[in-house]
């Protein structure tokens, strides 16, 4: 099994904590960002993997790199950016159905957005299986050419890409900069994985099978677009196929659902061709049953599972 490479932002997330006082808010810090949280569930899950991307010389920073060391992630590629740059902050608000919503408290520019191609070294992408960055350091310079590089290198080295969109309307100017930026990295990508709801404000369409045959014509071998609570959608040239949902109960937080779904594909199709359909039908699965297990928890990456712990849920029937 290779390493996954992950490339972007990393952010401490935010939570409300207990009541201190009337004159006092209590907040929880938990390490978050999409791209970090796939490295952590790709190493909990048994891969190698490596984080590349910036943060502060500040109290988040320091506590990020603990947290993504103590999991295991390797983080040589994480550049730490001087003041008054500082380590992005979102604060997360949870509704009563476990939804989330986001506000950004981020220095300009921040410090995940100064990551430099010349950060990207081909030493970052040697043994990977995969490489995957998403939307979010496509939104300013020079992140969004250190993250073309990183897809260029591993092109170069016949390392698949993966590209989770994970589009924030509200972090970009217009619907059409988030287009004309992402659009040049789709040609560069070996999968694409998108959410249901991305398809009409990114490719223009409401149609999985539209959205899939747009891209499959673009040259990506496989689409992956995650449904939620109906599921996911599968797709290459050859087949396709949808998996269903597994039930959790009640859901607590799905902040990082969709990266431990998209970590525990990637980790099943490791070293693996993309022409298989039970194999990528098994990793499908595999990943919407560890996104429901990332529910059950506070924070992106508190419940992401392990191997064991994905393996005996799954052999219990979810």
């Amino acid at each position: 099994m290779g390493k996954i490479v992950t490339l972007g932002e990393v952010v401490s997330d935010i939570y409300r904590g207990e009541p201190i006082s009337d004159v006092e808010i209590g907040f929880v810090a938990r390490p978050g960002g999409a791209p970090a949280n796939v490295a952590v569930a790709a190493s909990r899950l048994g891969s190698e993997a490596a984080f590349v991307g910036g943060v502060g010389w500040d109290l988040f920073g320091d506590f990020i790199l603990r947290a993504l060391e103590s999991e295991g992630v390797e983080t040589a590629g994480v550049r730490r950016q001087e003041q008054p740059t500082r380590t992005s902050l979102a604060f997360v608000e949870i509704s009563a159905d476990g939804d989330r919503a986001f506000t950004f408290y981020r220095s300009n520019p921040a410090a995940d957005e100064l990551l430099s191609p010349d950060d990207v070294t081909e030493d970052l992408v040697s043994g990977a299986s995969f490489v995957n960055f998403g939307s979010i350091p496509l939104i300013r310079e020079p992140v969004r050419s250190a993250t073309r590089r990183l897809a260029e290198l591993a092109r170069g080295r016949n390392v698949p890409v993966a590209f989770d969109v994970n589009y924030r309307e509200h972090l970009w100017k217009s619907r059409e900069a988030a287009r004309e930026a992402v659009d040049p990295l789709l040609d560069l990508s070996t999968i694409v994985k998108l959410g249901d709801d991305e398809l009409g404000p990114l490719l223009g369409t409401d149609s999985a099978e539209e959205a899939t045959k747009a891209l499959l014509d673009r040259g990506v071998l496989l689409v992956l677009i995650s449904k939620g609570p109906d599921g996911a959608f599968y797709a290459t040239r050859d087949f396709s196929g949808e998996v269903p949902s597994f039930d959790v109960g009640k859901i607590v937080d799905a902040t990082g659902a969709g990266d431990a779904f998209l970590a525990a594909t990637l980790v099943h199709l490791s070293d693996a061709p993309l022409d298989d359909e039970r194999r990528i039908r098994e990793a499908t699965l595999r990943g919407c049953a560890a996104g429901a297990l990332a529910c059950t928890d506070f924070g992106a990456m508190r419940a992401l599972p392990t191997k064991d712990e994905l393996e005996r849920f799954m052999s219990a029937g979810g």
